[in-house]
């Protein structure tokens, strides 16, 4: 191709964002587009970076200023394309784009309107929307700014052949993996662990950190495993509960299913679009702890074999809607400047 690819971003932890470009750059790399993840500032967010390295890609750091974005992108060549994800990337990657001439796309993750400075800088982020080619996670998403195109999430898939575990009947691990903060909901789950103590076919886990964290009570069926690698947490639940108050379009959600975990989750976001109830795993129409323990119980009494089918429909509906494949055939018209309108495929 003759273009390569410029992720900026402002990170500070490891979430949606972060797995997203880790994502994104593997895509672009199978289809041997050359690119790189650029930091507007050095966080010392080294769990994210270690992530990068571990899959050989690239990135750099500026010193977390305007005249030093400035600089890099005037030092890029004209086949340079630049795509901002968070709101402090799409502001400043914007404005630092249009002065240096360069192409700038952007991604739109967040679902919630934020409070405080949070919610200023994300109208701000959408009124620039104006200056950049854009594409929302979720039809939600998307339907708050003036020009945007829907581009769900997607994920790499091992083809490997599935082996069903041997343990369906042992107590079931519902695990919690996200930011520890209000609008995620962790409350809920820790009131549904509460709730069920008595049980004793499930046990709780909790990985993630937030503002939130220390909430968590000291009960004997939670587990709090704190930040975890990513590849690491899926060995040890067997269900992703989500009982999100606000979300777009998780990438957690995506990554469990490749692992062929069972998803509970609240109907947020774009998520009521990926989960069919009974069918690519169970939908509530609140993430209370009263639902989440009735959908829970459910999934105990699920017999086996309907257990089994219910991980491969989500496995076949995610290799076709969420592997990349069509998601790619956007960012490649955005990259070489083409109307994307006319090339959006029927998601």
């Amino acid at each position: 191709m003759n273009y390569n690819v410029v992720l900026l971003v402002d990170s500070s932890m490891i979430g949606g964002i972060e797995t997203h470009l880790v994502e994104l750059s593997k895509l672009l790399s199978r289809n041997h587009i050359e690119c790189s993840i650029l930091f507007y500032k050095h966080h010392c967010n080294q769990g994210f970076y270690d992530m990068l390295d571990k899959e050989n890609i690239s990135y750099d750091f500026l010193q977390g200023n305007i005249n030093s974005l400035l600089k890099k992108l005037s030092s890029f060549n004209n086949q340079t394309v630049i795509h901002t994800h968070g709101y402090k990337a799409g502001i400043l990657g914007r404005i630092a784009c249009k002065v240096t001439n360069k192409r700038c796309i952007s991604t739109f993750h967040a679902g919630e309107a934020g409070t405080g400075k949070v919610k200023l800088y994300n109208k701000l982020d959408r009124w620039l929307c104006a200056l950049s080619t854009n594409f929302a996670v979720s039809n939600k998403i998307k339907d708050t700014l003036r020009n945007a195109h829907l581009m769900e999430n997607f994920i790499s898939l091992q083809h490997t052949k599935y082996i069903p575990p041997n343990n369906l009947n042992k107590p079931m691990r519902i695990g919690f993996v996200g930011r520890l903060s209000f609008e995620k909901g962790p409350d809920i789950f820790f009131q549904l662990a509460k709730n069920m103590q008595q049980n004793k076919g499930v046990e709780f886990h909790v990985f993630g950190q937030g503002p939130l964290q220390s909430d968590i009570p000291a009960l004997n069926n939670l587990l709090y495993h704190g930040l975890t690698d990513r590849g690491a947490i899926w060995e040890k639940i067997d269900v992703l509960l989500i009982c999100s108050r606000e979300e777009g379009l998780p990438m957690t959600l995506l990554e469990a299913m490749s692992q062929r975990k069972f998803i509970i989750s609240s109907s947020v976001g774009a998520i009521p679009s990926i989960i069919e109830d009974s069918k690519t795993g169970f939908l509530m129409p609140v993430g209370d702890a009263k639902n989440c323990q009735k959908r829970i119980e459910q999934l105990l009494l699920l017999p086996n074999v309907q257990k089994l089918k219910m991980l491969d429909n989500a496995y076949n509906m995610l290799d076709e809607r969420f592997s990349g494949k069509k998601q790619f055939l956007l960012l490649q018209q955005a990259y070489t400047g083409q109307d994307v309108t006319e090339f959006l495929p029927n998601f």
